[in-house]
């Protein structure tokens, strides 16, 4: 073989590979993508505003949402963006369906208990985020709930 095609193999076997590894990577994604479920959540309200006052602790804001096409079981979880400073719940957190009827609940934001003490809790910059999944808890579906809080000082 001469010298010159002895260069060429190497960079054939690169571009090969790497070939290979993007369409593996591409269908790994398609059918990742093709597994995620196609249920819609709408929400009432969007996006849900809490506002209350460190002397207060906490405050709490209602919604609804409803389902599109339906799915049973649904569990909510809910994630602050400083959970050392503001804790959230959701309640109630999970119910045996939902379809187009409406589900109701209420969002609770409160400081923590080191946030009051150190007194880092007031500010309007947190936020919140509530999914709702089903029919298992690790599926969850489209159309996430932003919360937006704010806390002041008196």
């Amino acid at each position: 073989m001469s010298p010159e095609g002895q260069r060429g193999s190497p960079l054939k076997l690169i571009v090969a590979v790497a070939l290979v590894a993007v369409i593996g990577l591409g269908a790994g994604y398609y059918f990742a993508y093709a597994d995620t479920p196609s249920f819609q959540v709408s929400w009432a309200v969007r996006p849900l505003n809490i506002k209350f006052t460190a002397t207060q602790a906490s405050g709490s804001a209602q919604d609804s949402f409803t389902c599109n096409p339906s799915v049973s079981p649904v569990t909510l979880r809910v994630t602050s963006s400083q959970p050392d400073i503001i804790a959230v719940t959701v309640s109630p957190s999970s119910f045996p369906s939902c379809g187009s009827t409406p589900d109701n609940i209420t969002v609770t934001a409160s400081c923590t208990p080191t946030a009051l003490a150190n007194g880092s809790c007031p500010g309007d910059r947190y936020r919140a985020f509530v999914e709702v999944c089903g029919p298992t808890p690790y599926t969850c579906l489209k159309q996430m709930l932003t919360v937006n809080i704010a806390v002041q000082n008196k």
